[in-house]
């Protein structure tokens, strides 16, 4: 893979890696995403009472060294509320297969007015350049079949099918 570009990308795109101080923003995007995911699918709907937990979740992912969030902005003014975000975290295998550590990026969401803008390819760039410093050779995303536009997206980039992940339920 590639290194990827950093900080500001084309005269649209601010993107920097977020902080325990980017909490209340972090939050909202969050939230946003898993309202955005709700229509796809039952499973990945937020339950009621959850709200309330997000922050506490979201500021142990802040402060886990396997994982990494970035915010991004439109229109490079990183002055205010961010319009994309990306998580990524760095995976550990059994020692006894010959990839012991891979790379996933977790969620990607950019505001739908500010889609297709460079947003989202700025954010996985960045995810892929710190999960690659961090030894991941391979890096997977998880993406709804129902998601056309994520499905799309993420073939854009390269990414293929590697797992089909089978559930049951009651």
């Amino acid at each position: 893979m590639s290194p990827a570009p950093r900080g500001v990308v084309g005269p649209a795109v601010t993107h920097r890696r977020a902080t325990p101080d980017d909490l209340d923003a972090v939050a909202s995007l969050w939230t946003d995403l898993t309202a955005h995911h709700a229509p796809l699918d039952p499973a990945l709907r937020m339950r009621a009472g959850a709200a309330s937990e997000i922050r506490e979740l979201l500021r142990a992912m802040l402060r886990d060294p396997d994982e990494a969030t970035w915010l991004a902005w439109s229109g490079g003014d990183a002055a205010g509320p961010p319009t994309g975000l990306c998580t990524a975290r760095v995976e550990l295998a059994p020692p006894i297969l010959e990839e012991t550590l891979r790379g996933e990026i977790c969620d990607l969401y950019v505001s739908p007015a500010a889609r297709r803008r460079g947003l989202g390819r700025a954010l996985v760039a960045e995810a892929r350049a710190w999960l690659e410093g961090r030894g991941a050779r391979r890096i997977e995303v998880r993406v709804s079949p129902r998601n056309a536009e994520a499905q799309a997206f993420w073939r854009g980039l390269g990414f293929a099918p590697f797992m089909d992940v089978l559930d049951l339920r009651r």
